[in-house]
């Protein structure tokens, strides 16, 4: 498991795309930076490392849709370019193929968020005036965080999952997004229409727990139960998966 691990880690950590994705999301903060600090140098008092760091806790659940880039960087079509064929009819494990791609993608994902959120908090406190507060914010972000740490692991399950059982990765991306974004509207829709028992349905969604997290800062209830949550869906996920494939017949 090791060595497909590592063999697995340089496939992903070679790919062009990976750096085209981190430039980008690099460059979208930089930009987004740059109109704060234009703002505040123009005279803006409001502007300040408080009112620009805690973006962060606001745009967190940004991190569930990325979890589809790196899956990609990971599993990259190889239903369409028959490699998955290939490892399987090599004799590997078919259990191995599927978690070493799970952890490998899970490990591509938090070395990206750590680059991008540590270079966005980095360049707030150098650019900004930051007070007694910036403790304060400070605290708040790593919150979210660990709000949001195990519902981007339960979502990048959801994402391979996904690219394992269905042949078109395109297919699998809508999918997933209707899940995402769709699903809990829908399940709110339901609440209204047939009643609270589905608040329930709601509570699990992986967006739900994110969107409260900056307004219930150090809840400690929220906290466990967005670990929970992200447990949930990870298990899940990855046993509906790793059973699928074990059954499926790869032509």
């Amino acid at each position: 498991m090791a060595d497909y691990l590592r063999a697995e880690c340089t496939k992903a950590f070679r790919r062009k795309y990976l750096y085209i994705a981190l430039l980008v999301c690099l460059a979208g903060e930089s930009l987004l930076l740059l109109g704060s600090w234009l703002t505040y140098s123009w005279g803006n008092t409001n502007i300040s490392f408080h009112s620009t760091a805690v973006m962060v806790a606001a745009i967190l659940s940004f991190g569930l849709y990325a979890t589809l880039i790196t899956g990609d960087i990971v599993f990259s079509d190889q239903y369409k370019h028959n490699t998955l064929k290939n490892e399987v009819s090599y004799g590997l494990p078919r259990a191995r193929i599927y978690l070493g791609k799970l952890l490998v993608s899970c490990i591509t994902a938090l070395v990206l968020c750590a680059i991008v959120l540590c270079a966005y908090v980095a360049m707030c406190w150098v650019v900004l005036p930051h007070d007694t507060g910036a403790a304060e914010t400070m605290s708040l972000i790593y919150y979210c965080i660990l709000t949001a740490l195990p519902l981007w692991l339960g979502s990048q399950a959801l994402v391979l999952m996904l690219y394992f059982l269905l042949k078109s990765s395109t297919v699998a991306s809508f999918l997933f997004i209707g899940v995402i974004l769709a699903l809990p509207q829908v399940v709110k829709l339901l609440i209204t229409l047939v009643g609270p028992v589905f608040e329930y349905v709601y509570v699990c969604m992986l967006t739900t727990s994110l969107d409260m997290a900056p307004y219930a800062p150090w809840d400690m209830a929220l906290l466990g139960r967005s670990w929970a949550i992200g447990a949930g869906w990870f298990v899940i996920t990855t046993l509906v998966g790793l059973i699928c494939f074990q059954k499926r017949e790869i032509n």
